[in-house]
């Protein structure tokens, strides 16, 4: 993989080509954006620069691919680049197995494992001069974490480089990202995203801007969509719309059903709403059918709009506030139960 493979991030990559180019490569970095953009695609293809053997030993701004080093990238076993995620993470990718853990994995990348990091940046590269550290989800340091990892971070062993991958940088604390040079990745467009999820899915192109259109311009998200939860999306967004303020048990019944889900599913399922809502807006606003995310549900869209923009927009920031809610550990059924209550007696919103 090298930084010409990388699609839509036209600004993050020319600011490392500019940075290989010139020589002046900071040691520490924070790629920064949303997830399922590039940022990790990204940061392996920076490192494949930094390890690539084609430059007698000196940083080149596209790795040669065919070189030791750089198939030893490819298969994901190089030495010198070391990658670091939290365990739950970990888990989901079958890097660690669940038994293998004393209690239940960790969404936050922890002490213990800066500590680690650090025993084992004390010990000079095995293949080369350079060694490349990748802190996924570096977001989800706490702020213990961070201050110990801060003299590394401003002065790492010679030859180290570190990148930060945060989905949200704010998360970190302002010493960890005054350390760093911050590169800034942008959300997808969404057609490309939609091209993308068509030519690897096999999904027609209506179905694949939808995908794209739910994901907000993160492939990642878009792909892992999966075909089920679309198939459910015109019966819940129709029974949402049937909701009567003078009975509330198909509103309890709903809010149990969507969110007894897990946190994905039940993040997923605000985004569709959400986005429905949105385009209720819109066609409030006189916006033709053509331009809305849910085109095959553009009758129920319609009727929706008939209430009003600002109904409609009330709507989509109560979703929002629920997915933020869950987002911060609130219970899902409680979260959707809220959210519903809003849609219908708004004086509770």
């Amino acid at each position: 993989m090298n930084l010409s493979s990388i699609f839509g991030q036209p600004r993050a990559t020319s600011m490392l080509r500019s940075a290989l180019e010139r020589r002046r490569i900071h040691h520490a970095w924070l790629f920064a954006g949303p997830e399922g953009v590039g940022k990790e695609a990204a940061a392996r293809a920076f490192a494949a620069s930094l390890l690539c053997r084609a430059g007698g030993g000196e940083p080149v701004v596209e790795a040669c691919g065919t070189c030791p080093s750089c198939q030893k990238l490819d298969r994901g076993v190089h030495p010198d680049l070391v990658e670091i995620l939290p365990e739950a993470e970990a888990v989901a990718r079958k890097r660690i197995a669940r038994e293998d853990l004393p209690k239940a994995p960790s969404r936050e990348l922890k002490i213990d494992q800066i500590r680690k990091l650090q025993a084992s940046l004390s010990l000079a590269p095995l293949e080369g001069p350079r060694r490349v550290v990748v802190m996924i989800g570096a977001d989800t340091l706490n702020a213990p974490a961070q201050n110990a990892f801060l003299k590394t971070l401003e002065e790492p062993p010679t030859g180290t480089h570190i990148v930060l991958l945060a989905d949200t940088a704010d998360a970190l604390l302002p010493t960890t990202r005054s350390r760093c040079v911050r590169v800034p990745f942008a959300p997808l467009p969404l057609e490309l995203v939609a091209e993308r999820v068509a030519e690897q899915t096999g999904d027609g192109l209506e179905r694949a801007r939808l995908r794209a259109a739910l994901a907000g311009g993160s492939l990642g998200a878009a792909l892992r969509i999966d075909g089920p939860a679309l198939e459910s999306r015109g019966r819940i967004l129709e029974a949402i719309e049937a909701l009567d303020p003078a009975d509330l048990r198909p509103l309890l019944r709903l809010a149990e059903e969507l969110g007894g889900k897990g946190r994905e599913e039940s993040e997923l399922a605000l985004d569709v709403v959400a986005l429905f809502y949105r385009d209720a807006a819109l066609g409030a606003e006189g916006v033709s059918d053509d331009a809305l995310a849910n085109q095959d549900q553009a009758a129920l869209v319609r009727a929706a709009a008939a209430r009003g923009a600002e109904d409609a927009l009330r709507r989509h920031r109560l979703a929002l506030r629920a997915k933020a809610a869950i987002g911060r550990h609130a219970m899902g059924r409680l979260a959707f139960e809220r959210m519903l209550l809003g849609f219908v007696m708004p004086e509770e919103a």
